[in-house]
């Protein structure tokens, strides 16, 4: 066949949490593109400033949720790097993922979501237009993955 459905969302899940993790790793290294529309602010100021420690940590954690959903390609790839995880583990990821990204585009009811209440900043604006909307995709294609390896 040549369109999978299964895979190519375990890809498109792979390259997503990929590309975050590269720009944490940017913005930790003092790059400004975007660094202003991705922090919650009040009357244009930046509600917190992530330290280095935070946004390396923020694109390790994204990093393995790539790792994750490549280890979720396993058919595709197998063979090309050692694979240490139980299947369960790989199951109940894929699960978990599903739940936090379910989550963060419900939001915090204050700056974060589709529940926010402040809503005029730019911040606002980009997570109501693309932050949120990408983690309601990136929980549906976890859920699909979960559903699918389950058993």
């Amino acid at each position: 066949m040549i369109f999978d459905t299964f895979n190519t969302l375990k890809t498109i899940n792979a390259i997503i949490f990929f590309v975050i993790s590269l720009f944490h790793i940017y913005w930790a290294f003092g790059g400004k593109f975007g660094s202003k529309s991705v922090i919650p602010e009040i009357e244009g100021k930046a509600t917190f400033n992530p330290p280095f420690l935070a946004t390396i940590f923020v694109a390790l954690a994204m990093l393995v949720c790539s790792f994750l959903s490549i280890i979720a390609l396993r058919p595709i790839y197998k063979g090309t790097f050692p694979i240490f995880m139980s299947s369960k583990i790989e199951i109940y990821a894929q699960l978990a993922l599903g739940i936090i990204f379910m989550l963060r585009a419900i939001g915090d009811f204050k700056y974060a979501g589709f529940s926010k209440k402040v809503k005029g900043t730019n911040f606002a604006k980009n997570d109501t237009r693309y932050y949120s909307p990408l983690c309601v995709l990136i929980s549906v294609i976890a859920f699909y993955i979960y559903w699918n390896i389950r058993y």
